[in-house]
């Protein structure tokens, strides 16, 4: 499995963290992340996001953001995205897999009939309230396309209780995407997005 660099937010989704780690490997992830009062919020973005990519993603290939109700929301989270998607000289940027936990799933995505007649999931109201900036970002494709796949863009969004099944196939898939010219990164955050600096 590659490296992994979970992001999440530590009141809520620290059950989840853990469950992961436990059950697939301490060595395969990287459990560390920014916490209050770590990084100096004064210093310019920039200079933020290397001490991010250095310090705390290291030697991640990709990066796993954990999704629950209030994650969108996190400066520490947003910022640590926007900073895995960074191409530095010891590090190009990391693959971006949202796993969103089931009951937060269910409410941003429902099942409809697509105008070619399969099955397709629709972004709910909530899709926007939920997910951070950066999935979003890189979760979207032409709104001309009827439908598409999670393969046709960065970021996939799962269900966490379809990821627990077999994780290293979509940590693996995710790394993929790394080097799929044919897919756009969207790396930077909308001003308004909570982040670490000010």
């Amino acid at each position: 499995m590659h490296k992994t660099f979970i992001s999440y937010h530590h009141d809520n989704e620290q059950k989840y963290k853990e469950d992961i780690i436990k059950d697939f490997g301490e060595e395969n992830f990287i459990d560390k992340s920014v916490g209050d009062g770590e990084i100096d919020t004064d210093l310019d973005e920039s200079k933020i996001m290397e001490i991010i990519r250095t310090d705390y993603l290291q030697d991640s290939t990709v990066t796993l953001v954990l999704v629950g109700s209030e994650t969108a929301e996190r400066p520490f989270v947003n910022s640590e995205i926007q900073a895995s998607l960074r191409d530095t000289k010891k590090n190009k940027h990391n693959g971006l897999l949202a796993v969103v936990i089931d009951e937060i799933y269910d409410l941003i995505y429902t099942t409809t009939k697509c105008s070619c007649g399969c099955d397709v999931r629709k972004k709910s109201a909530f899709y926007d309230i939920y997910l951070p900036d950066l999935v979003k970002k890189n979760n979207q494709k032409s709104a001309s396309l009827c439908h598409y796949d999670d393969s046709e863009v960065y970021c996939t969004v799962i269900k966490y209780s379809d990821f627990i099944i077999d994780p290293e196939k979509h940590i693996n898939s995710t790394f993929d995407k790394r080097d799929d010219s044919k897919i756009e990164i969207f790396k930077t955050l909308n001003k308004e997005t909570p982040k670490i600096s000010n």
